[in-house]
């Protein structure tokens, strides 16, 4: 039986399991707390598998295993590094953010800082940052699909644009569900392959020795090897962690549990398994430089593991890690697909054009919004873009400075006032479009990647303008 076959039949069960999980989230869904935060209901299991099925996406599974083979461990200090302590970081938030009655986290500026209009700000930049971010999402479906498939790479974009408008329709309960059946794959695919690799090429040590001859040792050197320097290792991998740290669709996560210890447990346990995941996509990308040593016609990165498992594993197992990438890709577009549209007629549509809405208005526009912004997405996917890691750093450092400070300093700094808050978020925004924009075309070289200067811009703001106009006897609670 002929791979595309195999393949075919593993993409046919996992469509109609992914339909008839998604279904029922549309039976729970009656309000807008439950489109929004699944009412707040999540339990512990199935928080941790939407939180590590949305943080584990397209740039995880194939960026990651592509650098890794094209510039070796380099690749775990500017990336994963980076989200592993950015997911860490949560654990602040989720012990402080539950006494907030909120459904959005644009909708802790309103109740923290007292402001609707920054509130509606903060959520058009949610929508804003998502729609390229799914992007990503998008592109990295198309690559494995069309490879895979032998289809052609926009038939494939339009196949996750439908899995991500159905399950998102269903609001949270629906997206939270399939995420389950998203991690169990995800973990199941990459352990098989991993093991494969391991016992196909004789152990981690074989592994190392064979890459240290292909490579002089050069993919083996964290600091020496690879497109960044060890500067802008650092930098990008700030720009990661600080765009998880405070990342609404992992908030989300925290706010949607029962109660804040299924929270906080749920960032423990959901960090753990993302570092064994990660760990088996080491071992993968450095396994398959073993297998391949010179892939000269793969054209980018994120095309290598589409490469190799199709042409190095066994069928069946391939099938598996196939099915991974594409619940990889779909678990965090329509998580995030949902974020937007909650965000845009929660925090920014009612807030601007109407003070009240119906659940059933609320959650028919919200469905709408998901179709129009789901739509942009594909379109805008069909351009080529710089390697997924890097076209993702940026939009997570615009994440970053809009609620990094408001969020953790709202939580812990009681003289945290709105004006700091707004004039952080503007501010950091501002500094990362200024040296997005002098780096790449006023030939100004440095080897700092725009999110530190533009981090700290933002917090000296935050600080410097809460002190200035906090008032105890006026200050907002």
């Amino acid at each position: 039986m002929s791979r595309v076959i195999i393949y075919m039949i593993y993409f046919t069960f996992y469509t109609v399991v992914l339909l008839f999980w998604g279904k029922s989230g549309f039976k729970k869904t009656n309000n807008i707390k439950d489109f929004c935060v699944a009412g707040n209901s999540l339990g512990l299991f199935i928080s941790v598998s939407t939180f590590t099925a949305t943080l584990f996406s397209a740039v995880s599974m194939q960026s990651v295993t592509g650098s890794v083979y094209q510039f070796g461990y380099s690749t775990i200090l500017y990336s994963v590094v980076g989200w592993l302590l950015g997911a860490s970081c949560l654990i602040f938030i989720a012990y402080k953010i539950k006494e907030y009655d909120i459904v959005t986290v644009p909708d802790y500026f309103r109740i923290r800082y007292g402001s609707r209009q920054y509130q509606a700000f903060a959520g058009l930049v949610v929508v804003i940052c998502y729609i390229l971010y799914i992007i990503i999402q998008i592109k990295g479906f198309g690559i494995v699909v069309s490879e895979l498939l032998d289809i052609n790479y926009n038939i494939a974009i339009a196949l996750i644009y439908l899995f991500i408008i159905y399950t998102g329709f269903g609001g949270l309960f629906s997206v939270a569900k399939t995420d389950a059946l998203n991690m169990l794959m995800v973990i199941i695919g990459v352990l098989m392959v991993t093991v494969t690799v391991l016992l196909e090429l004789g152990g981690i040590t074989a592994i190392h020795e064979e890459v240290a001859d292909i490579t002089d040792g050069a993919l083996l050197d964290p600091t020496t090897n690879g497109i960044f320097s060890p500067v802008m290792i650092v930098t990008t991998s700030l720009a990661w962690g600080l765009g998880t740290a405070a990342n609404p669709q992992y908030i989300i996560r925290i706010v949607s549990a029962k109660d804040k210890r299924t929270g906080v447990r749920m960032v423990c346990i959901s960090t753990f398994v993302l570092s064994i995941i990660y760990l088996g996509l080491m071992i993968i990308g450095l396994g398959s430089r073993v297998m391949e040593p010179a892939a000269g016609h793969i054209q980018s990165v994120d095309e290598v593991l589409a490469f190799i498992i199709d042409t190095k594993i066994v069928s069946y197992i391939s099938g598996v890690m196939f099915i991974s990438i594409i619940a990889a890709a779909i678990s965090t577009a329509n998580s995030q697909l949902l974020l937007l549209a909650s965000s845009f007629t929660y925090d920014f549509y009612i807030n601007i054009f109407k003070k009240h809405i119906s659940n059933e208005k609320f959650l028919n526009l919200n469905r709408v919004i998901i179709f129009i912004a789901g739509t942009i997405s594909l379109l805008l996917s069909t351009r080529p873009l710089e390697t997924l890691l890097i076209y993702g750093s940026y939009i997570w450092s615009i994440v970053a400075v809009t609620f990094m400070w408001p969020i953790y300093g709202g939580l812990y700094w009681k003289n945290a006032t709105k004006e700091g808050a707004v004039f952080s978020s503007v501010g950091g925004i501002i500094a990362v479009v200024a040296f997005y924009f002098i780096i790449h075309y006023c030939d100004f070289r440095t080897e700092i990647h725009p999110v530190l200067p533009s981090i700290l811009i933002s917090l000296i703001i935050f600080i410097a303008v809460s002190a200035a106009t906090y008032k105890k006897e006026g200050k907002v609670s």
